[in-house]
């Protein structure tokens, strides 16, 4: 077989696939639930907003200051100190928080603060950290709605009324936000919204938001759940060995038929995750490896799904370059679709755009984390939460 028209076999495959995805994003967006800040709110309820936090001393008080801000009369901010060796509870202090102890419950009356905290003893065998400390915290919370965050978050004023509001006009049970990407330097900005991408690609929000789908999908680091049917999951109690307790409580959700939703939450929300290259590799690595629910199988494909289609088509097209030819113009239409897909989903999650530039690179990393994933898969080697 004559090598060129292998090559313009494969090039031909290839821009149909990029083709698809381009199209199957552009219409997920179109359906793609979006909060947006609102002027005057219309919400009903009250809000418990809780936060984990563990050697969080850089990340504390930014989070904390916008959310006490905006806090109606009955609201309140927990953050659960969950083992922190560095000055997490100094700052709270700092902030005017109150110190919960003992097993008080927040039917029995509530504490005057609005910022308070609780320091958790050591995680018990069985649990997560994350999960455990929740689970402490949840007793002391008396809203309507539980807000779980996470310390790396950065919420903008007025957020928790516009999430409140829409899942009380949509009557939702669950409400989930995917956040807009806090980065800097250069491996966050090249990395964070090429996983991002990656993760909406494999869990597309029409799928997630379908109640007939088996597919289930949530974010951590914006769950707001209303307080009852929080109750009827089991809570934390009944996800506590899970290491992605929201994607958990979301399939318990949709197992129920009550009312999940996961939305576009940029204009609510960031969220700055790793600082650090080691870090970013880490954290994506449990992210994926728990997503899939620790199934080497799966990760395996995504990682020749990465390399096939975001790496080969660069060597492809040097290729093709040796000389003007039908696969050098299918291979430039290729790169174009590529990096252009890529453009937008930096824009999306309102992440620096010329790093979209270096997706083919930024997928060569992102397979080598999934590698790494499905070899812990294969080893059956533990993951712990910090």
């Amino acid at each position: 077989m004559n090598p060129d028209n292998v090559l313009i076999a494969v090039l031909c495959f290839l821009l149909a696939g990029w083709i698809y995805r381009s199209w199957r994003a552009l219409s997920e967006l179109k359906h793609a639930p979006t909060l947006r800040l609102r002027g005057q709110s219309s919400r009903r309820g009250s809000v418990s907003i809780l936060i984990p936090a563990k050697n969080e001393s850089k990340n504390i008080v930014d989070c904390v200051k916008p959310l006490l801000s905006q806090l109606r009369e009955n609201d309140e901010v927990i953050v659960i100190n969950n083992g922190s060796a560095d000055n997490t509870e100094v700052l709270l202090k700092e902030m005017g928080a109150q110190e919960l102890s003992g097993q008080e419950s927040s039917s029995r009356g509530r504490q005057s603060a609005k910022l308070k905290y609780l320091n958790t003893p050591q995680t018990p065998e069985g649990w997560t950290g994350k999960n455990f400390a929740l689970h402490l915290g949840v007793p002391f919370a008396a809203g309507d709605w539980f807000l779980f965050t996470d310390a790396d978050t950065r919420h903008e004023a007025g957020s928790v009324d516009a999430a409140v509001a829409f899942a009380e006009e949509n009557t939702l049970d669950l409400l989930t936000l995917l956040p807009r990407c806090l980065a800097q330097g250069f491996w966050e900005n090249l990395m964070q919204p090429c996983a991002m991408a990656y993760m909406g690609l494999w869990f597309p929000l029409r799928k997630i938001n379908d109640p007939s789908s088996k597919t289930f999908f949530a974010n951590g680091q914006y769950l707001l759940i209303r307080k009852d049917h929080y109750q009827k999951t089991g809570g934390h109690v009944a996800v506590k060995e899970a290491f992605l307790e929201d994607f958990a409580l979301m399939k318990r959700t949709k197992q129920m038929g009550a009312r999940g939703m996961c939305g576009f939450g940029m204009e609510i929300y960031g969220t700055r995750m790793y600082d650090s290259f080691n870090a970013l590799w880490r954290g994506w690595r449990r992210i994926f490896l728990h997503a899939f629910e620790q199934r080497p199988a799966s990760l395996l494909k995504c990682v020749l799904s990465v390399l096939f289609f975001s790496v080969l088509p660069v060597g492809i097209f040097v290729a093709s370059m040796a000389h003007f030819s039908i696969s050098w113009v299918l291979g430039t239409i290729l790169m174009a679709i590529i990096f252009g897909t890529a453009f937008k989903a930096y824009a999306i999650v309102k992440a620096r755009q010329r790093y979209a530039f270096l997706h083919p690179f930024a997928a060569l990393v992102f397979a080598g984390i999934l590698c790494d994933a499905s070899r812990m898969a294969v080893l059956k080697r533990p993951t712990f939460w910090r």
